[in-house]
């Protein structure tokens, strides 16, 4: 379930990465400014976080799920806070919420799994 939630990250992040890259993004995310790149490389070090979390749970690596519950506590907290700052009328806060509802699941399964 972890490894499914990591491949999400994945799966949505490297199409919005190369919009971004490409200006593709813009009526989601406005014309290229320093602060959209700056948010473009967060999102590009989220995917490469996300693709070193997947090697080290297939290698059964011992902090493979702390560091998976610190990447997502990292990004349910900045996804919700856009809410709060951009409102959800904009697609990205959008699918930043289902991003997060698929983690919160993911969290509370494995979670209950282990209980």
């Amino acid at each position: 379930m972890l490894i499914a939630a990591l491949c999400l990250n994945i799966a949505v992040l490297v199409p919005v990465v190369l919009a971004l890259l490409t200006g593709g993004a813009d009526a989601a995310f406005g014309p290229d400014t320093e602060a959209r790149r700056i948010l473009t490389c967060v999102y590009i070090s989220i995917a490469a976080v996300s693709l070193g979390l997947i090697a080290l749970h297939l290698g059964k690596h011992a902090w493979a799920v702390p560091m998976t519950f610190a990447l997502f506590a990292v990004q349910i907290t900045y996804k919700l806070t856009t809410v709060l700052s951009v409102g959800v009328a904009s697609p990205v806060v959008l699918t930043n919420l289902v991003v997060v509802a698929v983690q919160i699941v993911v969290i509370v399964a494995w979670s209950v799994a282990r209980s």
